[in-house]
């Protein structure tokens, strides 16, 4: 029987690959991006993981870091010029042709590496992973090294196809971000989205002091500076790998952004009293709350997902927080895991992450506009089940790591019709001065992506009348 001919671009088999300990960094970036793609995988996590697991040096999971976060961040973009240097269409290239030419692309369009370097590391990918189909993607990487600067980009005129393109972002995304905040805005938050997140850190201050570790980075000629919004964090945190994941062990510090530190502030916790985190897992607002109400502040520390709850006890054992419990449970359902009534609850809800896409960008594609609805009746059925712990007097503070009026005020407003024993509590006192201003007059805080380098954050605080 003769063997039927493979279409171009076609892969050999279909790829379910596993990041090998040791590897070249883009051939990791690979497997990566593939895991992503074909199973579901979040970029961040598969990154930790494999970074562990390999002996690349510093430089090598630098530019695996680039190159996974870089497709994803550019993801239409780059998709845009393979349709333009392909003979066929996306829909038809195998998905394992489809990430290794992203790569490809993303070195050409947007790192800079020279052509040959790019088409040749391209093609010996693709002929360890494709077989015949390295000859299809030596030619389309071939084509784009002649044709990428003639290429036509859509025009700023068409702001929806302009930023759904250039700025690579999902077309309902760029229309939701134009209908609620205007062209301008959608623009400015497009290009936030994309820039590269700089690291910050918060001090474990029971283990060492913030400008001690400040001390050693300047002393090492690495970078740092103490955060203007916390005396517990250091921003804009540059330092070798193997150094970090030694601070990290020995639980000097964690990495957390400022706009999810500014939660636990809004928290307020003290001493003498019981802090319920419903949402708590992985960790970093149950540690920040513990440290911040003192030895005598009783944290419970709840989540329904007991492999996450593991490794929060592992970040709760480093830190030294010993006035945590971790319970598992649900938090729409938290009296039946908290008898005692609380004074103050931290629900900081499953959300659909908008705010947080530069560190995420995986996140674009994952995301739907079903998503958004679902997500909204969840974390409302989470604020009521959290509401019934809350003891008079005590306060409920409701927080997503998004901007979407569906998880946000509209959560909050269908919340305090239903209950007119809450009422939302002015910010102002607790924030940073420089954040005060921004809270909106009815008591909450709206952090979006272009603010002050942080993360998206809605917070509001309420305070249970009676």
């Amino acid at each position: 029987m003769a063997k039927r001919k493979r279409a171009p671009g076609k892969a050999r088999n279909t790829v379910t690959p596993r990041t090998p300990a040791v590897s070249s960094p883009r051939e990791i970036a690979f497997l990566l991006t593939r895991r992503v793609h074909s199973q579901g995988g979040f970029l961040t996590l598969l990154l930790r993981y494999s970074m562990s697991r390999t002996c690349l040096s510093s430089r090598d999971r630098s530019l695996v870091s680039e190159l996974t976060y870089g497709v994803q961040r550019y993801r239409n973009k780059i998709d845009y010029l393979i349709s333009l240097f392909s003979h066929r269409p996306l829909k038809e290239l195998d998905p394992e042709v489809l990430d290794i030419l992203r790569l490809g692309l993303y070195q050409l369009s947007e790192m800079g590496t020279p052509a040959h370097a790019a088409v040749n590391e391209t093609v010996e990918l693709a002929k360890r992973y494709l077989g015949k189909g390295a000859g299809f993607v030596n030619a389309v990487m071939r084509r784009a090294c002649d044709g990428l600067h003639g290429v036509e980009w859509p025009s700023r005129e068409d702001l929806p196809a302009y930023l759904e393109i250039v700025h690579s972002h999902p077309r309902w995304l760029v229309d939701y971000m134009i209908r609620r905040f205007g062209n301008e805005k959608a623009v400015d938050l497009c290009q936030a989205n994309n820039r590269i997140p700089t690291l910050t850190l918060r001090v474990n201050l029971a283990r060492v002091a913030r400008e001690e570790l400040l001390e050693d980075i300047r002393s090492s000629g690495w970078e740092g500076k103490p955060s203007t919004l916390f005396p517990e964090a250091i921003v804009d945190v540059g330092m070798p790998y193997e150094t970090l994941v030694q601070w990290l062990e020995k639980g000097y510090c964690m990495v957390q952004d400022e706009s999810s530190m500014l939660v636990s502030h809004i928290v307020n916790p003290g001493e003498g009293q019981l802090v319920v985190d419903a949402c708590a897992a992985p960790g970093g607002k149950s540690t920040h709350l513990a440290q911040l109400g003192g030895e005598g502040c009783r944290v419970i520390s709840v989540d329904r997902n007991r492999r996450r709850l593991e490794a929060m006890r592992k970040l709760v054992k480093r830190m030294g927080t010993e006035n945590i419990e971790v319970r598992v449970g649900d938090a729409s359902r938290l009296k039946e895991v908290v008898e005692e009534q609380a004074d103050a609850v931290l629900l900081d809800a499953p959300c659909s992450g908008l705010g947080t896409l530069r560190r995420n960008p995986d996140l674009k594609w994952k995301r739907f506009p079903g998503d958004i609805a679902n997500l909204s009746s969840v974390q409302s059925k989470l604020l009521e089940g959290c509401a019934e712990v809350v003891r008079p007097g005590g306060v409920l503070v409701y927080s997503v790591c998004t901007f979407t009026r569906e998880e946000t005020e509209d959560v909050l407003d269908g919340f305090l019709r239903g209950r007119e024993d809450f009422v939302l509590e002015d910010l102002t006192t607790f924030l940073p001065p420089t954040l005060a201003s921004r809270a909106s007059p009815r008591g909450f805080l709206q952090v979006m992506p272009n603010d002050n380098g942080m993360e998206g954050m809605f917070v509001a605080r309420l305070r249970r009348e009676g």
